[in-house]
This record gives structure tokens, C-alpha cells and sequence, in this order.
């Protein structure tokens, strides 16, 4: 297993949080959690306490700079390449961004792309908007 694979498949505790995709779903994580403790939404079917939001959105803030410093980014490119089926659309968009996401546009510039649809000036620029 690739280190950019172990570090990207933890996933972090869910405390005082849950997912919910139907009313059942809602009503026991609900009652989980507690019914005496403010219920809100994160999006996408996230659900709990604003502290139990936060404190699974830190989580998620660290494994990705651990993918930051401790990854190479062209095994990131190449792993997220394959994952989006790049080379079946020859665009590389999805895997760029989300290199330049974890590693920036500096050091995301130095990876070796296959089937670019956009120069990197273009790709940060559609993610701003």
C-alpha cells in the first residue's frame, strides 16, 4: 500500500456527528448523539453538533496536510489519474486539482501530466470561480 493511500483511507471518529441520507437515518443519529443537543447540518448528509462538525472537519483539514508533507505528488496525480478515469476522457482536471489542493500550485506544477486538458493558469483559475 502507497503512503498516500494508508494516510487517505483513515477515516476520522465521528463524535457528537453523523451521516443521514433518509428521515430514519436523521431520527437514530439523533438519538445517538442525544435529542437534548442542538442538531445542525454540515452538508451533505452531515449531521450533529457544531463542535462534532468542527472537530470532523479538523480531522479531515489534517489528514490532508499529512497528504501535503508527506506524499509524493506524482504518486498522487498517478493514483488520482487511474481513480478518475483520466485517460478514458483524456482530461486530467479532477486529478490536478485535487494535487494542487494538497501540495499547492508550485510543487503541483512540477508533476509530469498525462492528457492535459488545461495549462495549470487555467485550472486555478476554473477553481476559484
Amino acid at each position: 500500500m502507497s503512503k498516500y493511500t494508508e494516510i487517505k483511507d483513515i477515516q476520522p471518529e465521528l463524535t457528537d456527528c453523523f451521516f443521514a441520507f433518509s428521515n430514519e437515518q436523521l431520527s437514530e443519529g439523533w438519538n445517538k448523539i442525544g435529542r437534548d443537543k442542538e442538531l445542525r447540518s454540515g452538508g451533505n448528509g452531515l449531521y450533529g453538533t457544531v463542535e462534532g462538525i468542527k472537530k470532523l472537519m479538523a480531522d479531515y483539514d489534517a489528514i490532508s496536510k499529512r497528504i501535503g508533507e508527506e506524499c509524493d505528488p506524482q504518486e498522487v496525480y498517478e493514483y488520482e489519474y487511474d481513480n478518475h478515469e483520466c485517460s478514458y476522457t483524456n482530461d486530467d482536471r479532477e486529478a490536478m486539482k485535487i494535487c494542487i489542493s494538497y501540495f499547492g500550485e508550485e510543487r503541483a506544477a512540477l508533476i509530469k501530466r498525462y492528457h492535459m486538458w488545461m495549462s495549470m493558469e487555467q485550472l486555478i483559475e476554473d477553481m476559484k470561480r
